[in-house]
């Protein structure tokens, strides 16, 4: 093993910290550095680590806290973490996740058995950035977790279903990454995203000639995931004519290309997700039923959010981390009253409206702001369940303003946020003037703009002292 290697420590425990990289150091395994499991995740990342060591003390919710930092930094990076907090054991010797469980009772020999298997792993493995991270601790999760675990390495036809924005797309990467196809390619098809003329071209390609405009032979992507795997996103928008050709390629592994004479056989496994209700479309005369079978051998059912919102107090945590990471900002704290109205909402746009919502509150640096946005929406859905009214003050912009604004003809989302915005603007200069006693210059230097700047917006805001 290469002295090179950086091995992260994330132990409580100073004594126990200096004992794990005692042993890591001694056997040769990498340098070692020691971080708190508070340490904030940019100093994590600042390490640059190449495997991590969870201690022994960590409980299993800081455990799980520290393997989606790590997740972060690192998606594919091995993590060694004690037997009682690892969320599955590994099978056969292969880790789930990436994660090695270790029983730190057993002495160095077990200890250090587990490193170097989780060295090995690493050094036969590639940087992977899109190494899948399902983040949850609910039933419905560990669940689909469970099933990703026992089918991956079959290779059988995988049907995900769920609303839009639930994670279907992770589900059929971690599918793929944890399958012996992994060293393969994962080629997606989207069949929401293009006419059935262009759909047909990109799947399946098609020879010189084929149709004006084929200058050249173009292979498509169920060439393309030839020995990997095969993700159809939006199998329920497929029209009728192009799920006949999908059958055939499920039942012979062939197909043709367009304007061409000899059928082509391919080696890949399917794995196929909607938002759409099959059986219910088979009923209709939507879907064809044989499809319908072919791939439903295996289905994996997404849940919605507001089903398991015991999942998002770690997802906002995850992508608090993710984006303040990102972004180089210091970490925001969660106040109670919001994670309380966050529990609360109804998320129609699920994970994906929610990792959109803590972006904004990372780059804004304002939990009411954002949240405004939300309740707006959640009030065009009809749905006041969770609004709050008086939790959540928003300085200058009362209730009213909004209520008038909604009824206008014209209303919209960008409508109310340049409102906002231009009313937050007009009380910090209003202040700042005040502060100054309409001292321009340095009303300036307090807003951090030029002095031409102001001049044009108290104009502009028609301000007079």
């Amino acid at each position: 093993m290469s002295d090179a290697l950086t091995v992260l420590i994330i132990e409580s425990d100073p004594d126990v910290a200096a004992w794990l990289s005692k042993k890591v150091e001694a056997a040769g395994l990498g340098s070692c550095t020691a971080a708190k499991p508070t340490s904030p995740i940019g100093e994590l990342a600042r390490s640059k680590p190449d495997i991590a060591i969870l201690g022994p003390s960590l409980d299993p919710d800081t455990s799980m806290k520290c393997i989606n930092n790590m997740k972060i930094i690192d998606p594919s990076m091995p993590i060694l973490v004690s037997h009682e907090s690892a969320p599955f054991p590994s099978l056969d010797g292969v880790p789930f996740e990436c994660i090695h469980p270790v029983k730190y009772d057993e002495g160095n020999k077990g200890f250090l058995g587990v490193m170097e298997s989780a060295l090995k792993h690493r050094e036969l493995g590639r940087p992977r950035p899109d190494y899948p991270v399902i983040v949850g601790q609910s039933d419905e999760v560990r669940a689909i977790k469970q099933k990703v675990r026992n089918v991956a390495t079959k290779d059988i036809t995988v049907l995900v279903t769920g609303e839009t924005g639930t994670g279907k797309e992770l589900i059929a990467r971690s599918i793929h990454y944890h399958s012996h196809r992994s060293e393969g390619p994962l080629v997606k098809i989207s069949c929401g995203a293009l006419p059935d003329e262009l759909l047909e071209s990109e799947v399946f390609g098609f020879q010189k000639g084929a149709f004006t405009g084929a200058h050249k032979n173009k292979p498509g992507r169920l060439e393309l995931a030839h020995n990997g795997t095969l993700f159809i996103d939006e199998i329920g928008d497929l029209s009728l004519p192009l799920q006949a050709k999908f059958l055939q390629v499920l039942e012979d592994k062939a197909f043709a290309r367009l304007g061409g004479i000899y059928d082509k056989t391919v080696d890949t496994r399917v794995v196929a997700a909607t938002n759409a209700d099959l059986q219910k479309k088979v009923r209709e005369g939507g879907f064809r039923k044989d499809l319908f079978y072919r791939l439903n051998v295996i289905r994996i059912n997404v849940p919605a959010l507001r089903e398991r919102n015991i999942d998002i107090p770690p997802l906002i945590h995850y992508f608090l981390n993710k984006y303040c990471l990102e972004l180089r900002k210091d970490l925001l704290e969660v106040p109670a009253r919001v994670l309380k109205h966050l529990n609360d909402y109804h998320w129609p746009g699920n994970i994906r409206e929610l990792e959109n919502a803590v972006r904004r509150v990372v780059a804004l640096r304002d939990w009411n702001f954002v949240f405004r946005e939300m309740v707006l929406d959640h009030t065009r859905l009809n749905d006041r369940s969770a609004v709050p009214e008086k939790d959540v003050p928003l300085p200058g912009w009362e209730e009213e303003k909004i209520r008038k604004l909604m009824q206008e003809n014209d209303f919209s989302l960008k409508k109310v946020s340049r409102g906002y915005v231009s009313e937050a603007e007009k009380n910090a200069i209003l202040d700042a003037l005040a502060r100054t006693k309409w001292n321009r210059k340095r009303a300036a230097e307090l807003l951090g703009v030029s002095y031409k700047t102001l001049l044009t917006r108290i104009e502009d805001l028609g301000l007079k002292p």
